[in-house]
């Protein structure tokens, strides 16, 4: 069992994040970088706007394209729920995945298999390597069932990497990493592209960063927007989406749809509030940079709203939920 990407030196490596938003390719990028700096040959997995993202923050590897989960998120469903329809097509994807990967081997020589989130991406033939933070899933309803079912496919695999640290006392991401009986359980640390620089000149009063499946992101742009829009603050606001926003926003705003890793480490350190999903990849980011935010998890999706609360109890970063943002709210949140 491989115990760190410390100890992966020149191997054939496949790679594939999950495209649930661009959280799990961006916090695969350090991972990417240190693989090709151990001589590694690295084939990344993925869809289209995943290449394209990637292709901004590394060099040397190699792309070949694999169909996405394509899971959508529901404007007033309970995500549980949503989620709970789409069972059979994700079982179906999953099995999809392993075909694909089954006859990729057959024609390309390969090493290791390294999936991010992916469950489909094991093979018996090759070292097979998952990577998530969520060995112990918080849900409202068949908590059980789900976790029963989440195991058996970490077991799948050689190893399972945890993007967090090994002492609980430290831990980003609280009981979702609770590994139970797995065996097979290695935990290497946070993955995050950012490192803590000195302070600059705030240019901006607060940083909007938005991320995950629609239609969510979209309304909760809509809803900071909305907030925003008529007072004196300076946004950067970073969409998340290669989906070009057609209406104009004030001078007050700067947008960007997609940000760079460089454009992001200076509008880290130029903005004086930052406001975000509480996605792991992003709360894995602000602790790189020793940085507080206002935690806005998306609507019914219990990781982000167990995750906000925990980081507002032990790293005391504010939380709200997004159906009580307002003016007022926000107001409140600039002036603490």
């Amino acid at each position: 069992m491989l115990s760190s990407p410390k100890n992966l030196y020149n191997k054939k490596v496949l790679l594939a994040p999950l495209d649930w938003g661009l959280g799990h390719a961006a916090r695969c990028v350090p991972l990417i970088k240190q693989l090709l700096q151990q001589q590694n040959s690295l084939v990344i997995a993925c869809t289209n706007e995943q290449q394209h993202f990637l292709e901004q923050e590394i060099s040397g590897a190699e792309f070949v394209f694999v169909f996405g989960y394509n899971m959508h998120y529901a404007k007033v469903l309970p995500l549980w729920l949503k989620i709970l329809m789409q069972l059979p097509k994700l079982f179906t994807v999953v099995k999809k995945e392993n075909k694909w990967l089954e006859n990729y081997l057959k024609q390309n020589k390969t090493d290791i298999v390294i999936s991010d989130n992916r469950f489909g991406f094991y093979n018996e033939n090759v070292e097979s390597i998952f990577i998530t933070h969520q060995l112990n899933v918080q849900a409202p309803f068949f908590e059980k069932i789900i976790n029963r079912i989440n195991q058996s496919f970490v077991k799948k695999y050689n190893a399972c990497w945890v993007p967090d640290y090994a002492e609980e006392e430290k831990r980003l991401s609280g009981i979702l990493s609770n590994k139970k009986d797995l065996k097979n359980v290695v935990f290497i640390g946070p993955l995050s592209r950012f490192a803590k620089k000195d302070l600059q000149q705030k240019k901006y009063d607060v940083l909007i960063l938005l991320s995950g499946p629609e239609p969510q992101r979209t309304l909760l742009e809509e809803k900071l927007i909305s907030a925003f829009v008529n007072t004196k603050y300076k946004i950067a606001l970073v969409r998340g989406s290669f989906n070009e926003r057609t209406q104009k926003l004030p001078p007050n705003f700067r947008v960007i749809d997609v940000a760079s890793s460089k454009q992001l480490q200076e509008l880290f350190n130029e903005s004086d509030k930052i406001i975000c999903r509480s996605g792991y990849s992003t709360l894995m980011d602000l602790e790189a940079l020793n940085l507080k935010a206002l935690l806005i998890p998306t609507p019914g999706q219990s990781e982000q709203e167990y995750l906000a609360k925990y980081w507002q109890e032990k790293f005391a970063c504010a939380c709200l939920e997004q159906k009580n943002i307002s003016k007022e709210i926000l107001e409140g949140f600039m002036l603490s």
